[in-house]
């Protein structure tokens, strides 16, 4: 008995099936889009208990910290401190435009920041746990051709900038300039010997820097905190500001809990501390003191 056969039609008909079931497949990655919104919040028990850091999971649990956050273009990030650890959100280059988010450490606080543009958005908290302090959202969507916005204000809306060449110029192949005024030793003051638990001075920015990052790390050696396994140098202090204006810009070090206990014991500290400034176009300039505090 000769074996059925498909007509050519019926063939035909299961090909375009086949096809069709194929094309449903490949079509259902591109539905899961990314959230139009996120929630961040201070979590006291990451990981290990007194361990703070930014979670999207209650803060009642222990949590592991949520390092990368990804939403949809025009989203928005919640950021909650609740608890009593106190900080706050210091951008990393490029800013969205947000609203309730203190420019200090501050703990009881609730703030939005939206992202207009598609891009990486990095940001750090240098109060929390030393090992959870660098994080980022990840906003996903089509290019519009422009820089991720910042705010003009604390608060207010954003302002989109144009790209621009190295060192701040406009357009492509612009000529580098300094980001400081002057060299970078004459832009920095800081005096020799301070008085008190915190370590003062200011540096002064270009127009060409402006809206840099600066860094500032204490560090003192280990003898001086009584640890013996420790590296020779360990950070007492840090502080980081972002989206920095053209000008004298000063700044304020506290020495953290155990830098003060050494202070307090031996009434005199020596620390080294480093002054790292990044531009936004061009090359970061490092400047290296000494400085010794005194109670």
């Amino acid at each position: 008995m000769r074996p059925r056969t498909l007509s050519r039609p019926r063939v035909l008909v299961l090909f375009a099936l086949a096809a069709l079931l194929g094309a449903s497949v490949a079509v259902l990655p591109a539905l899961a889009a990314a959230p139009s919104e996120a929630k961040l919040e201070i979590n006291e028990n990451c990981e290990v208990s007194t361990w703070s850091c930014w979670t999207t999971e209650g803060s009642a649990s222990i949590a592991k910290p949520t390092k990368s956050v990804t939403i949809a273009s025009g989203g928005t990030v919640t950021f909650i401190d609740h608890a009593s650890t106190a900080a706050t959100v210091v951008w990393m280059g490029s800013a969205p435009a947000c609203i309730g988010v203190p420019t200090s450490a501050t703990a009881g606080w609730e703030g939005k920041c939206t992202f207009q543009n598609p891009g990486t958005y990095k940001f750090e908290s240098s109060t929390l746990w030393p090992e959870y302090t660098k994080y980022e959202v990840v906003v996903e969507g089509t290019p519009t051709g422009t820089t991720p916005t910042t705010p003009t204000t604390p608060g207010g809306g954003g302002t989109t900038t144009s790209p621009t060449g190295p060192g701040g110029g406009s357009g492509p192949g612009a000529a580098p300039s300094s980001p400081l005024v002057g060299s970078a030793s004459e832009a920095v003051k800081l005096a020799a010997v301070q008085h008190g638990s915190s370590v003062r001075g200011s540096v002064k920015i270009s127009q060409a820097g402006g809206g840099g990052r600066l860094e500032v790390g204490l560090f003192a050696a280990g003898a001086s905190l009584a640890k013996t396994r420790h590296s020779p140098q360990v950070g007492v202090g840090r502080l980081v500001r972002s989206s920095l204006k053209a000008g004298s810009v000063s700044f304020s070090v506290p020495l953290t809990a155990k830098g003060k206990a050494a202070l307090r014991r031996h009434r005199r500290l020596a620390l080294t501390v480093k002054i790292t400034f990044t531009p936004l176009h061009g090359a970061t300039v490092t400047v290296t003191r000494v400085v010794v505090v005194r109670t």
